[in-house]
């Protein structure tokens, strides 16, 4: 019988996401401008694996929320290739999950409305509707607000409801952008437990985007670090932490810390060489 070990490395072997030397450089909005061409991110290239959980950091400006964009199919590489199960990515799709860093809730819809929006734009039945919202709630600890409207809310139950509706399709993909970058600390604080054990409940592959080294260390099960513009990998370290119990508690926390902080300093201040 295989170990818990095994079967993850099994898993993991074909890749969930394939960046194969992703470029994108914006050129002018139009022919009279006279803008220069402005290179957003340069020969990317990551193979992803199911159930992995990536956190990508990095300067400001350095391409992380663009890089999840291309991946998303809501914009695409001007050189490379993205490919998700082996296809390529050609639009956004029901396999790619997206929680942006403000909620988005249609505030018209109550709560468990705005979790069933995408199934019903897919044509799910409403009783299934219903039960998938009912347990998507559950799961992220809202459901006993399923009625109310997003603004009778916390920032921080919004974003749950977010999740939960970015959960709905059963994506294989989840794609987080800054996702709590505008909440205070301790409400951030809880929703980093609450999406650590939702991926462990559910086994989604997560690219999270931060700029917080601390919640990429927490998070990760791999830790990008990409370099100011044009956006390169410039680290791509596992780690073992988010299996832990308690991450920030494990003995090797501070040296992982240290070493993605060093890589995002150099990253900032330089043109690091890639590792």
């Amino acid at each position: 019988m295989r170990s818990q070990d095994e079967t993850l490395t099994a898993a993991r072997t074909a890749a969930a996401v394939r960046l194969s030397e992703v470029s994108l450089t914006y050129g002018p909005r139009s022919r009279w401008s006279r803008a220069e061409p402005v290179e957003a991110l340069r020969g990317i290239g990551a193979d992803i694996g199911a159930g992995e959980f990536v956190t990508i950091v990095g300067p400001s400006g350095c391409g992380k929320s663009t890089l999840l964009r291309l991946v998303a199919g809501f914009a695409f590489p001007t050189g490379g290739q993205i490919a998700v199960a082996g296809e390529p990515v050609t639009a956004p799709g029901p396999d790619r999950g997206v929680v942006f860093q403000q909620p988005r809730l249609f505030p018209w819809l109550n709560v468990r409305r705005n979790v069933e929006f995408g199934l019903r734009m897919a044509g799910v039945s409403a009783p299934v509707r219903r039960s998938r919202a009912a347990e998507l709630l559950d799961l992220v600890g809202l459901g006993d607000v399923a009625g109310r409207r997003p603004y009778e809310l916390s920032g921080g139950m919004q974003q749950r409801a977010a999740i939960a509706r970015a959960l709905a399709p059963d994506p294989a993909i989840l794609l987080m952008d800054e996702p709590f970058a505008a909440l205070d600390a301790l409400t951030r604080e809880r929703l980093q437990e609450e999406i650590r054990r939702i991926w462990q409940a559910t086994g989604k592959t997560v690219l999270f985007v931060t700029h917080s080294v601390d919640e990429a260390v927490y998070l990760g099960t791999r830790l990008l670090v990409m370099s100011r513009r044009p956006g390169r990998i410039v680290l791509d370290q596992p780690s073992v932490l988010p299996h832990a119990l308690d991450p920030h508690t494990h003995p090797e926390f501070p040296a992982v810390r240290e070493t993605v902080a060093a890589a995002v300093r150099r990253a900032a201040s330089s043109d690091p060489e890639v590792t």
